[in-house]
């Protein structure tokens, strides 16, 4: 497994184990299991972040498609955007219409 794809199935055991109270093995197939149990936002997103890795586009900003910083990845593992891209969204939706 690669270093983020440990961390999420690290930070989706946390949740399931802390907010859930399950009991799950470390295994990858378990936790992911278990987590598609619960309507949860936070499991959902990590659970994308994890089909993200296996496609191999963990990391690419979905608009630009530029990578992700690591440092900013290891800040929030369900990052979809670059800091441009991220930016430029808020300023968009920070602007009256």
């Amino acid at each position: 497994l690669s270093k983020f794809d440990k961390l999420v199935v690290m930070k989706l055991r946390e949740l399931l184990i802390t907010r859930h109270k399950v009991t799950v093995n470390e295994g990858k197939q378990d936790v992911v299991e278990a987590a598609s149990k619960f309507d949860s936002p936070d499991l959902n997103e990590l659970v994308f972040a994890l089909h993200r890795i296996e496609k191999g586009i963990y990391g690419q900003c979905v608009i630009c498609r530029h990578d992700i910083p690591s440092e900013l990845l290891e800040e929030s593992l369900t990052a979809r955007l670059c800091p441009s891209c991220q930016t430029a969204m808020h300023e968009k939706t920070d602007t009256p219409r």
